[in-house]
């Protein structure tokens, strides 16, 4: 097996024109020139979901998945609960890209939007026996459907790809749409944005489907990899909304404990973290679908004067802005001030029940009244995973506590989600 090196590259944000001040080295790194695109599973063709996994197939069998499991193993304690997290988990799962992209140069790795099968996550798509599996077999815990099915892992030891659902069957609810766009919307700085992803639905979806994923060796499920461009993708996102200034911002404190910099080194590299805080140079040459339709939409920074059409809000983002003034005040500060972005913007058309490969040829069922001012509480993260994961036991029940609070609002406004069915 031919080991590809470690890719960290650097990544262009935005399809808008931005005039960025790099840091001290960042100016000599190439612009790409050919931009992969990053989908949501349920956007891609069949033929594009095929070729993906046709690629994850073949790395399994070279056992790069092995490699990627024993990698984060190995390093842990340093890429979680810190401000490492983001930066780090980007520049891994690009290297995993680029390794697919050896066997199917066609290949992007693909995002799983989880916040929108929050309701019931195991019936989402992607668990489906035609995708990535299901839940794992009594007694063994094994999966025995999907890419994965057959799969026999060589690493910490020798044993099958294993789920364990949290809830047996099922999986209890994780954060929705509409609590990570809370997310997005009121993180003014990176350390507060990391905490609210990485406590929330990343852990969420980890400790949900249990296994291999409830481990540090969590590469080794398939599953971590669409998972993880959809951390990215938020990360990317937040950029985006103001790339002037958080393009390059970085805060909170490293693995060391010390303050986090642009300057600080990727655990396990040479490599300053700068060198993936900006999508499109380097080797970091792909962006994703969200950012690149938020060009021309009424709510991205594009002023509405150099637009030649202004498009409405969909119906899920117009719901969500039917809430209280005091409400959209606590929780959402740029719906409240009409300054929002699309990219801050989580309330999206796709829905649980969208198939992958439907090429937009499907027609949404409608939410369910009966789950109208009664939109579930997220699970919480139990204390061994968040000693696991090196997190800040306050931190996370604050986040927990806000979620609460949210929904409780949500609530007794009688807000319908439209994501319960």
């Amino acid at each position: 097996m031919k080991f590809f090196g470690y890719v960290l590259g650097l990544a262009l944000l935005s399809t808008q024109t931005v005039a960025l001040t790099p840091p001290p080295g960042a100016d000599a790194l190439v612009a790409c020139s050919d931009t992969i695109v990053r989908k949501e599973v349920r956007n891609l063709s069949t033929a594009e979901w095929s070729a993906y996994t046709g690629a994850v197939q073949a790395a399994f069998n070279d056992k790069w998945i092995d490699w990627f499991g024993y990698l984060h193993d190995r390093i842990a304690m340093t890429i979680h609960g810190n401000s490492m997290f983001l930066v780090y988990h980007r520049a891994l799962t690009r290297d995993y890209e680029k390794i697919l992209r050896g066997y199917n140069p066609s290949v992007a790795v693909p995002y799983w939007n989880a916040m929108i099968d929050y309701q019931h996550p195991e019936q989402s798509v992607i668990f489906s026996a035609d995708n990535l599996g299901g839940n794992g077999g009594d007694g063994s815990n094994c999966v025995s459907s999907g890419v994965p099915g057959t799969w026999k892992m060589s690493y910490p030891d020798s044993h099958c790809l294993c789920r364990k659902f949290s809830g047996g069957t099922t999986i209890p609810v994780w954060y929705s749409p509409e609590f990570i766009t809370h997310v997005m919307q009121s993180s003014t700085t990176y350390a507060q944005l990391r905490a609210g992803i990485e406590n929330s639905i990343h852990g969420a979806v980890h400790l949900g489907m249990g296994g291999d994923m409830d481990t540090m060796h969590s590469p080794s499920d398939p599953v971590f990899w669409v998972h993880h461009a959809n951390i990215d993708r938020l990360y990317a996102q937040w950029q985006a909304v103001n790339p002037n200034d958080r393009t390059y911002m970085i805060d909170g404190n490293g693995p060391d404990g010390q303050p986090a910099t642009v300057d600080m080194l990727l655990t396990g590299t040479t490599k300053p973290a700068y060198t993936v805080m900006r999508l499109g140079y380097g080797d970091m040459c792909y962006t994703y679908d969200t950012i690149q339709a938020a060009n021309g939409n009424a709510d991205s920074l594009v002023k509405r004067t150099n637009q030649k059409c202004i498009k409405r809000p969909n119906k899920e983002t117009e719901a969500i802005k039917q809430l209280p003034a005091k409400v959209l005040q606590q929780f959402y500060p740029s719906f409240a001030n009409g300054t929002v972005n699309a990219l801050e913007n989580e309330m999206t058309s796709l829905t649980p029940h969208t198939p992958i490969g439907s090429n937009g040829n499907f027609t949404a069922p409608t939410p369910n009244e009966a789950f109208r001012g009664k939109m579930p509480v997220p699970s919480k993260l139990t204390d061994a995973w968040i000693k696991m994961q090196n997190a800040c036991v306050e931190e996370v029940r604050e986040l927990e506590q806000r979620a609460c609070d949210m929904i409780e609002a949500f609530n007794s406004a009688n807000y319908l989600s439209p994501y319960l069915f």
